[in-house]
């Protein structure tokens, strides 16, 4: 799991660790040689060796002369820029006179000189050491100037820690900063990094390690993410003698006339991710359609009322199918009125196995959320940016603003699992820890996509995964399938169908 830190707690754990022994002066050196090694690992093997190394006049730009100190070491041509001034930070001020003792060339940044232009313009590598997590607020226009001026470079961008003009703890953009290739993290993750839009300028994002034993993270571990690796470990193992019974019974309420496709996605998701059996209600009106596809569902047509959505008339029948399941998800293309509202009442109330609120389900109860706190068994809410602003009375804006917080209300107020879908789907079964995901991408903004989603958690709730541990797992996986897709046709042209049909060969990985 790669941990997600504020920038008040970076500063915290470094304070430990300097308490421990580890001196800030240490820890300055360790940041810039893993930097320094991570270019290396990239380019040792090429014949990209011209750099430039943009200093600013703290912290972060003494991790920057550390990494022109040791990148110059190993052979590159190094050149460090100072586009603040010199150093103002003690630490930063011995890490400079280190430089200038191995003779490495130092300019101060001049916004005329076309001389650095051109140096810039022909640098192989140029990395980023302006600002780290004590930047906040808009860059100066003379920046601003300059890392416009960088998107014209032909050279790869490293950034340490944060792209140059993000805050570390929002992923708001006042002023644009430098759009990195590549962010090398130092310690953790920060919450701007995970955050879309600010997300957008770091490319692809590596954490480095600088020694700090793992006792000094240990009370500022609230916000993870997780690793593929971390995902498989979750999964239990199939015994060879295992048998359908084994792997759980899940019932779908789902569709309606005019939405009979999220029933089937819903349904068909749970097939595929390893569901023993799967009975899916739905209005009878839709059964052309729900029957499509995937023959391995077995099927509970139910009478319709005049909207086409599922008739109240049908309670018992479908408690009757929940008295033997293993798992519920309810909600996919539902629809409301009185009778769906009715009939996801009673499901709450009666439910005694896990249970999924997705879509129409959260939509039936988002004026009485409050009778998820009485429910006999988990709930599992995995609402869209707008459905969680209905049920906590704030606009959708707010919520993504702070999703973090959204979620954490979510919980307070439900008492339920909450999934907060979207860009980084953030996920807590308490509102005090959370996993944020980084996997998926824009292209699986279409209808659809959260009816697989639904599924798949449904899915492994059957075979066996706890429900944070299920939800945590769906997500990951949901945002591959999605990857998968989108690498191999696109992203304009990726549909919840294609991630179905990618789902088989990404579980392998998982097994």
């Amino acid at each position: 799991m790669m941990r997600i830190l504020s920038a008040e707690q970076i500063r915290a754990v470094e304070a430990a660790a300097d308490k421990s022994g580890i001196s800030y002066l240490r820890l300055m050196e360790n940041a810039g040689a893993a930097c320094a090694k991570a270019v290396r690992l990239r380019f040792d093997n090429t014949d990209k060796r011209r750099v430039i190394v943009l200093c600013g006049k703290g912290k972060n730009g003494g991790d920057g002369f550390v990494a022109a100190r040791k990148l110059y070491e190993n052979g590159y041509s190094v050149r460090v820029v100072l586009v603040m001034g010199e150093s103002r930070a003690e630490n930063a001020q011995e890490m400079f006179a280190r430089v200038t003792e191995l003779g490495i060339p130092v300019d101060v940044y001049d916004a005329s000189s076309e001389k650095q232009r051109e140096r810039l313009l022909s640098a192989d590598i140029i990395l980023d050491a302006v600002f780290g997590t004590g930047f906040s607020g808009a860059l100066p226009e003379s920046l601003q100037e300059l890392f416009a001026f960088l998107e014209k470079c032909r050279g790869y961008v490293v950034s340490i820690d944060l792209p140059s003009g993000l805050s570390a703890d929002s992923g708001e953009i006042l002023s644009t900063p430098i759009r990195a290739d590549l962010t090398l993290s130092v310690m953790a993750l920060k919450q701007s990094l995970v955050t879309y839009p600010a997300k957008e300028y770091a490319g692809e994002i590596q954490v480095v390690s600088i020694g700090i034993p793992e006792a000094a993270y240990k009370p500022y571990e609230k916000v993870f993410s997780f690793t593929d690796s971390d995902v498989a470990e979750l999964f239990p193992t199939r015994r060879d003698d295992a048998h359908k019974g084994d792997f759980g019974k899940a019932l779908v309420v789902a569709g309606s006339y005019e939405m009979p496709g999220a029933a089937l996605l819903a349904s068909s998701a749970a097939v595929e991710c390893g569901a023993g059996l799967v009975k899916l209600a739905f209005p009878e009106c839709a059964y052309a359609a729900v029957t499509a596809a995937c023959p391995e569902k077995i099927l509970l047509p139910l009478c319709a009322n005049r909207f086409g959505r599922i008739s109240a008339q049908n309670e018992k029948k479908v408690l009757d199918a929940l008295s033997s399941s293993t798992a519920l998800l309810v909600g996919c293309g539902l629809g409301v009125d009185y009778d769906t509202v009715q009939l996801v009442k009673a499901l709450i109330q009666h439910a005694e196995v896990p249970m999924i609120l997705d879509a129409d389900g959260i939509n039936a109860i988002a004026d009485s959320i409050d009778m998820l706190r009485e429910a006999k068994a988990p709930v599992i809410l995995t609402p869209h940016p707008g459905e969680a602003a209905r049920m906590l009375g704030i606009t959708a804006a707010e919520v993504q603003s702070d999703r973090l917080g959204a979620c954490r209300a979510l919980c307070e107020k439900t008492g339920a699992i909450v999934v907060l879908k979207g860009a980084g789907t953030v996920i807590s079964a308490d509102g005090q820890q959370f996993s944020v995901n980084l996997t998926g991408n824009a292209g699986m903004a279409t209808a659809g996509s959260g009816d697989v989603l639904a599924g798949m958690l449904l899915g492994f709730l059957c075979i066996g995964l706890p429900p944070l541990e299920a939800a945590v797992a769906a997500v990951h996986i949901h945002g591959l399938a999605g990857d998968a897709v989108a690498k191999a046709a696109s992203k304009c042209a990726l549909t919840p169908t294609k991630m179905l049909k990618a789902l088989p060969k990404l579980l392998s990985r998982f097994e």
